[in-house]
């Protein structure tokens, strides 16, 4: 743990700003000086850098105590997770701030769906300066979250985009065939979807990469599907890559879903859907949209939850929920 603090000058109109940095994540490990020097050249900023994920508590805990004006979390999407699970099930904030984001890794959906892009650094000064013109009250919005039930006996993950199916593939792929090769992050993610949608229309040597094992999902509120899928998501953003928005509005809840049978023609009246608009508008062979406040998902995909891989336990359903919400800042 490495805890600085700036200045604080006498007579500073700055309300205090905490940040939480992890030094590991992707972008961090080339610009956390660029974020050291400017919580060195400001005033009433206090910021704690990680030395792993289980310090998380004890950083909140020593900002609680501060009673900070907005919670500033540096990191991927694995470390904005498990942060925003902290402050919903062992938070000590008798009043929890408002929670603002640094893109600090490798996709970063959470923090673009906020509208924090750039360097970390650059969106941390913009930050301070709406925090010094007392302007964080404009830009406060409510976000639900999603929990993420394993079956295992642990506390749920949380996070804001749940999939499985193809897109778990899809993760696997640019971790091992993108990533690693120093391949831009969006270049990446345009080449992992590239290789998903040939799989699916049978242009790829490897044709089962959109097609899961069977699974049941079933929608509280909005019926029950079971079969082979392309793909199987919900989420709480607005947008997420691409600025793609796979979701309708039926139903009622915090939870975004989506699934595509498997299948060439599902996957294309999908994408066609997508790209005319028509998604989640109108009814779509192979297609299913809600909105809910609870899912259940019963399989043996692998799925993942902000980019994290999970494994269901066997005999276990895996449960999203998505009624709890909180305040964060927004940039949009």
């Amino acid at each position: 743990m490495q805890l600085e603090k700036s200045s604080i000058q006498s007579g500073a109109t700055v309300p205090l700003i905490a940040i939480i940095s992890n030094p590991l994540s992707t972008t961090n490990a080339a610009r956390i000086e660029a974020i050291r020097r400017v919580v060195d050249d400001s005033a009433n900023v206090v910021h704690f850098e990680l030395n792993g994920i289980e310090s998380i508590d004890e950083a909140l805990a020593l900002f609680a105590r501060a009673n900070p004006a907005m919670l500033i979390v540096n990191g991927g999407d694995g470390t904005i997770g498990a942060v925003l699970a902290s402050i919903l099930d062992r938070s000590p904030f008798d009043v929890i701030p408002p929670i603002a984001f640094l893109p600090g890794g490798k996709t970063n959906m959470t923090a673009a769906d906020l509208g924090f892009k750039g360097r970390p650094e650059k969106v941390l000064k913009r930050l301070i300066q709406i925090a010094k013109e007392g302007g964080i009250a404009d830009r406060l919005v409510s976000m639900n979250l999603i929990e993420l039930d394993l079956g295992d006996g642990k506390p749920p993950r949380v996070g804001t985009f749940f999939g499985t199916a193809g897109i778990v593939k899809g993760i696997h792929w640019c971790r091992d065939h993108a990533y690693n090769t120093g391949m831009p992050n969006g270049v990446a993610h345009v080449g992992a979807i590239s290789k998903l949608l040939a799989s699916a229309f049978g242009l790829s040597r490897d044709k089962r990469l959109m097609v899961s094992d069977p699974m049941t999902v079933t929608i509280k509120g909005g019926g029950r599907f079971h079969g082979e899928f392309a793909a199987v998501m919900a989420t709480t953003l607005d947008r997420l890559l691409l600025g793609l928005r796979p979701y309708g509005k039926e139903g009622r809840g915090g939870l975004k879903f989506s699934a595509v049978e498997a299948g060439g023609g599902n996957v294309f009246r999908a994408m066609k859907g997508l790209i005319t608009g028509g998604f989640g508008k109108k009814t779509i062979n192979g297609v299913h949209t809600r909105r809910a406040d609870e899912i259940r998902v019963d399989g043996i995909e692998p799925v993942t939850l902000d980019g994290e891989i999970y494994y269901p336990v066997p005999g276990k359903e895996i449960i999203l929920r998505g009624n709890r919400a909180l305040t964060f800042v927004s940039l949009k």
